[in-house]
């Protein structure tokens, strides 16, 4: 192979890739305009304590992940890296989802609402 069929392989997946990004942000754009959209009036500011609870539960869900993670390494300590390196991955899988989580909790809950 040359490098110049390498280089239109690697040209066709770019625009592959950057076709899928572009249909997937234009049938997106609906939930954007409808997520900006203004808040009817007379609904008011949102206070400090709401604000409170709303930073509270983010960070709850971001300490939550890093102590999976710090329980699994510490729980793994004595395995051989074959067992353990697959629960550390799990570990970190846990992880992301636990501040996926939190961080949609936060949008949904107390950033996108009224």
């Amino acid at each position: 192979m040359d490098a110049e069929g390498a280089m239109k392989r690697c040209d066709g997946s770019n625009r592959s890739r950057w076709l899928r990004w572009t249909v997937l942000l234009t049938a997106a754009l609906p939930q954007w305009v409808g997520a900006t959209a203004q808040c009817p009036p007379g609904t008011g500011e949102k206070g400090p304590v709401f604000w409170a609870v709303g930073f509270g539960v983010l960070g709850l869900f971001f300490v939550l992940g890093l102590a999976v993670v710090f329980g699994a390494v510490r729980a793994t300590r004595g395995l051989k890296w074959t067992r353990r390196l697959p629960l550390l991955l799990a570990a970190l899988v846990a992880m992301l989802c636990l501040w996926t989580l939190g961080l949609w909790l936060f949008g949904s809950y107390f950033v996108m609402v009224c």
